[in-house]
Formats: C-alpha cells, structure tokens, sequence
C-alpha cells in the first residue's frame, strides 16, 4: 500500500470511529494492526510522501519534514548545502528558502 493510500484508510477509519460507524472488533482490529491510529496527521503522511517522491533527499525514516527543512535553510544560509541540493529544492520547492 503506497503512503497515500494509507492515509487515505486510516483518514476514513479516523471519520468512521468519530461518528461510531466502527465495530468493537474493527476497533480492536486497528488498535492491534495500527497502533496509535487514532492520533496519525494523514496530512503529515501525504506531505511526507509527496517530499520523498520528489528526490531532494528527504526520508521520513529520518525525520519529519518541517525539521528536514528547516535544515536545508539553515544550511543554506551558512554557505554549506551543496549546489546541486540547493538546485534540487529550487526546481522541486519554488520559495523553499523563505517558506
């Protein structure tokens, strides 16, 4: 299942147990397949997933993505991301820099 589809299901299963559309056993289903699900940012999933599709050297097995950014600024302003990083992210992330 590809990251966007997973948080798709588990953003469906989120709505589905605040209105009580859930069983008791697709609770105890989810609790045991995916524990904390009831807490995941899906908007954090897609935004990761769509980062690491665009090959600027981000991996959410690292870190989150506002921290990967925040250090590419960061070493952007001290002279130290290499060029071709910095092109990457200009092509990819128009305003990157400044976001």
């Amino acid at each position: 299942m590809h990251a966007y589809e997973a948080a798709d299901f588990i953003e469906q299963c989120q709505r589905d147990d605040a209105v009580g559309a859930l069983s008791q056993e697709q609770i105890d289903y989810l609790n045991r397949s995916l524990p904390g699900w009831r807490n995941v940012d899906v908007e954090a999933m897609r935004t990761e997933a769509w980062l690491e599709g665009l090959s600027v050297g981000y991996s959410s097995s690292v870190q989150s993505a506002p921290r990967w950014l925040l250090a590419q600024q960061q070493l952007a302003q001290r002279g130290t991301l290499p060029a071709e990083q910095c092109r990457r992210l200009n092509k990819a992330l128009p305003g990157w820099l400044t976001a």
